[in-house]
């Protein structure tokens, strides 16, 4: 499934494992998945959520404590793909007018206006805008990525 995904997304994925194998979490979900992007604050993903006026510290602060609500495996084994992560995932695969899944795409792919990462969006600041152009419609159009990537 990760064959498409950019070298930096591949990396935001396995920053998401280790956040939940950590946690002693069972499975990886989209919370894990925003702060693997968020701990990959040289990428664009982070520079997008700065130009719509998102404090990426303010959004961690709301994963931290979302993530710290969620109860840990006395087993502490490797982590799965929740059904939910899988979800989004599969969104982002699913926009055919680029080859490769990066690090924006993904972050389109969870702020979907009916995911759960869009009430930890909107908690730490989100403009409603973000939602709004990544409720994704297959395909997504090049006019909504290009207006999220422009945002100011």
């Amino acid at each position: 499934m990760l064959e498409r995904f950019t070298a930096r997304a591949r990396r935001v994925v396995v920053l998401a494992t280790e956040e939940a194998r950590s946690r002693r979490h069972e499975a990886v979900g989209p919370e894990h998945l925003l702060m693997g992007i968020l701990r990959d604050s040289g990428g664009s993903a982070v520079h997008m959520l700065e130009r719509l006026h998102v404090s990426p510290e303010a959004l961690r602060a709301e994963v931290e404590r979302v993530l710290s609500e969620t109860p840990g495996s006395p087993t502490g084994g490797d982590p799965t793909f929740s059904p939910d992560l899988k979800a989004v995932l599969e969104v982002a695969l699913s926009v055919k007018r680029t080859l490769t899944v990066n690090t924006d795409l993904l972050l389109l792919a969870l702020a979907q206006e009916h995911s759960p990462i869009s009430a930890i969006l909107r908690a730490a600041g989100a403009d409603r805008r973000l939602m709004r152009t990544s409720g994704f419609r297959k395909p997504v159009t090049e006019e909504e990525v290009s207006f999220v990537a422009t945002s100011r």
